[in-house]
């Protein structure tokens, strides 16, 4: 992995953990504030039952037989009630114990308590919570109990859970984003140690391949050709050809590191000059190349990526196509939006039982036996990097015995 395929992952599980840890602390704030509310609300409750059964009128702490009720002083509570008669008529108002209410505000909120689309038990109305009950006479009592301050102390309790939750996520995400960055320093330290190795390693290896070519030719030309002579040049372009690869990969993620020249660049330009630089090759292996470019396509990148990705899906193609195929590039812009969409396709006539999912895993060939086939299967793992930094993407797919490369490029 790369230093920024690891920083990369880093965000990955920064942001994933975030989201996790808000969601934890959103379930347990919502269930704090609901616990608080339906605690305060069985309180009041308890309350309104004592006061029905005792005729609308709260009772001494002394005199109340029920356990729970011994410990809570129901003097200073301020409530009123509304007594109704067989006939459901207002019969009496008790305002002995509030002020702030006249007889027709509690005989017009008795009424709306009492209309039948009022949810039967317990409710809640301008900060009283009120309750209806049955009197011996067969008449109705209706009693509201001032809650508002209990209440209020729910709402605050579910208002500071919310602002300590803020913090919280706060302080656990400056320590994530500090923590995380020491803890993976070492691996981005040695994901750099390994590609400046595979370089240097890809630079050493071309000086003995280079010698073991030219002893061997130069065998040939005093002894001449052998079964044995033709094997070892056949290696030494096998192993030529994995150090050019592994040098693809080295120089991808060196730019990966190190461009900071990005800005708007001519995209016809760059694709087009790819592909005349190709169409040489494509002649010699027997093979049509043809561009539909639009003009003035432009992209946020860099020439070079944009170079070599489209390199990357040209050689791709001259390998698989079929003898005597065409190859296609076309280049538009985005319909939606800035960038650009590249599609590179080939004909290949045993593409249609491919498994195109496993493209772009790096080393990994699907047809081990097509004769045009060379390379290590590393090239599409570089070009969907490179797609990946121009926050795009890479699809390939076959219909009609063509394969087709189309990859999106939104911009870096």
């Amino acid at each position: 992995m790369t230093p920024e395929s690891i920083s990369k992952l880093r965000r990955t599980f920064i942001a994933i953990f975030m989201v996790s840890f808000f969601i934890v602390i959103c379930f347990m704030g919502t269930m704090s504030y609901v616990a608080a509310l339906t605690s305060t609300m069985q309180q009041a409750e308890r309350t309104l039952d004592v006061i029905i059964e005792a005729g609308g009128v709260a009772p001494r702490v002394e005199t109340i037989d029920d356990a729970p009720y011994q410990q809570e002083a129901l003097e200073g509570l301020r409530y009123f009630a509304v007594f109704f008669d067989a006939d459901g008529n207002v019969r009496d108002v008790d305002l002995t114990h509030v002020a702030s209410i006249d007889w027709d505000a509690a005989v017009h909120m008795a009424d709306e308590a009492s209309s039948p689309n009022e949810l039967a038990g317990l409710s809640q109305k301008n900060g009283y919570v009120y309750k209806e009950g049955a009197t011996p006479d067969g008449g109705s009592i209706v009693v509201f109990l001032d809650y508002s301050y209990q209440l209020a102390i729910a709402h605050n309790t579910g208002v500071n859970t919310v602002l300590v939750s803020i913090i919280a996520l706060l302080a656990t995400f400056v320590c994530v984003v500090v923590l995380s960055g020491w803890a993976i320093q070492p691996e981005v330290e040695n994901a750099r140690r390994q590609q400046k190795f595979m370089t240097n390693a890809s630079h050493e290896l071309k000086t003995p391949i280079s010698v073991i070519r030219a002893n061997t030719e130069v065998t040939e030309m005093i002894s001449g050709e052998t079964e044995w002579t033709q094997s070892t040049l056949r290696q030494v372009d096998r192993l030529d050809g994995m150090v050019r690869d592994l040098m693809t990969i080295a120089r991808g993620a060196e730019r990966e590191i190190s461009e900071g020249d990005i800005s708007e660049i001519d995209a016809t330009k760059v694709v087009g000059e790819s592909v005349e630089s190709f169409r040489s090759l494509a002649s010699t292996r027997g093979v049509m190349l043809v561009s539909n470019l639009d003009e003035h396509v432009s992209v946020v990148g860099t020439a070079a990526s944009l170079e070599q990705l489209t390199c990357l899906l040209l050689d791709n193609s001259v390998k698989y196509c079929d003898p005597l195929g065409t190859i296609s590039v076309r280049l538009m812009p985005q319909r939606v939006g800035r960038g650009c969409t590249l599609m590179v396709s080939n004909t290949y006539a045993d593409g249609a039982d491919v498994d195109y999912k496993r493209f772009f895993d790096r080393f990994y060939r699907e047809d081990e036996s097509h004769e045009n086939q060379q390379g290590y299967g590393i090239g599409l793992s570089v070009a969907e990097s490179i797609c990946t930094r121009y926050r795009g993407s890479i699809k390939v797919g076959w219909k009609s015995g063509s394969i087709t490369f189309t990859c999106v490029l939104r911009g870096m």
